[in-house]
């Protein structure tokens, strides 16, 4: 008897141990903010959220700031399954799923409070089976923000202000088109070597939003700096297929529900940082525009007709009548 309940015993301590064992999990997350940057923050306070809701059992390793390779890099090992988590930016993605381009099309969205309800709302229920197809599970859409322009010869009040000077956009079709539509010479130059360039003169401008500016510290090398949101730009927290299917239901709804809480954040502070640093840069005597946006809006035929050819009739159209039918 007594060897029964020893037998049994340890075989009731095996389970528990193989069950623990399965269930503790630890996820990586790569993306391409700084340490100091939102979208950090808003990270680790997911990290944490997580292994304090799931009592330890799944961690979260966080790798900003481009620790485990570049944007492109990191996304198609997400896909691989070799890292478990990013937070990649839409162009990245679109270079897999091209309908995510769509979230570029200049001037579709109007705010901050527009883009929040059409990602959120009826974008992610199109999108989600497409990235499900490529081995990927959409959580949420954070903020990267609305795009400016900055340069170091002149105030761009207008487009003809644009009009030969030579402007760094990431390799992303929908940023080139915009600002060739608006007459920029575009000079395609790696995120890495933007400050650099910048400081050397290589080009006479960039675009990007205000917390990427401000933060890089572009403006001490570009003089002036055009409010003029012309697209829209976020990072969109995936996790691959395969490290998902580690978790249990209830592990997934914890981690859904603080990615949901990790994007509320990082906009709350995204947009507070934008106010604070807009003013402090001003302070600092940068000279910063916000020209009437219609003439440039004028000037995007061009850039609607490469953007619908590249992301197909239908996806544009819907696209559009998405962003009209959610106010």
């Amino acid at each position: 008897m007594r060897s029964n309940f020893t037998k049994g015993l340890a075989s009731a301590l095996c389970l528990a141990w193989a069950s623990s064992a399965y269930s503790a999990v630890e996820l990586k997350l790569g993306h391409f903010g700084s340490d100091k940057h939102p979208s950090n923050i808003a990270a680790m306070q997911f990290a944490e959220q997580v292994k304090v809701r799931t009592n330890g059992e799944v961690t979260v390793q966080l790798y900003p700031n481009n620790a485990l390779g570049s944007p492109p890099e990191v996304l198609e090992q997400v896909m691989l399954g070799v890292i478990d988590m990013s937070l990649s930016g839409q162009d990245q993605l679109a270079k897999h799923v091209p309908l995510f381009d769509t979230v570029s099309i200049p001037f579709s969205l109007t705010d901050a409070d527009h883009a929040d309800r059409v990602l959120d709302g009826p974008f992610k229920e199109w999108a989600a089976p497409e990235l499900d197809k490529i081995g990927l599970v959409y959580l949420s859409s954070w903020d990267w923000g609305f795009r400016q322009l900055t340069n170091s010869v002149r105030p761009i009040l207008s487009p003809e202000d644009v009009k030969g000077l030579k402007i760094r956009t990431p390799p992303a079709m929908t940023y080139q088109a915009a600002m060739q539509a608006i007459g920029a010479n575009v000079q395609t130059i790696s995120f890495s070597e933007l400050v650099m360039a910048m400081r050397q003169g290589v080009v006479d401008g960039q675009e990007n939003p205000i917390g990427v500016i401000y933060n890089l510290k572009l403006y001490e090398s570009q003089k002036y700096i055009s409010i003029i949101n012309y697209l829209y730009s976020s990072m969109v927290h995936i996790v691959s297929k395969d490290a998902w299917s580690r978790l249990t239901k209830e592990q997934q709804k914890i981690v859904r529900e603080e990615s949901d809480s990790a994007r509320l954040l990082m906009r709350k502070l995204s947009r507070e940082e934008e106010l604070k640093q807009i003013a402090d840069m001003r302070s600092k005597g940068i000279v910063i525009d916000t020209p009437e946006l219609p003439p440039f809006q004028a000037m995007m035929g061009p850039a609607y007709k490469q953007i619908k050819n590249k992301v197909g009739a239908a996806n544009f159209d819907k696209w559009i009548e998405m962003t009209k039918s959610v106010k």
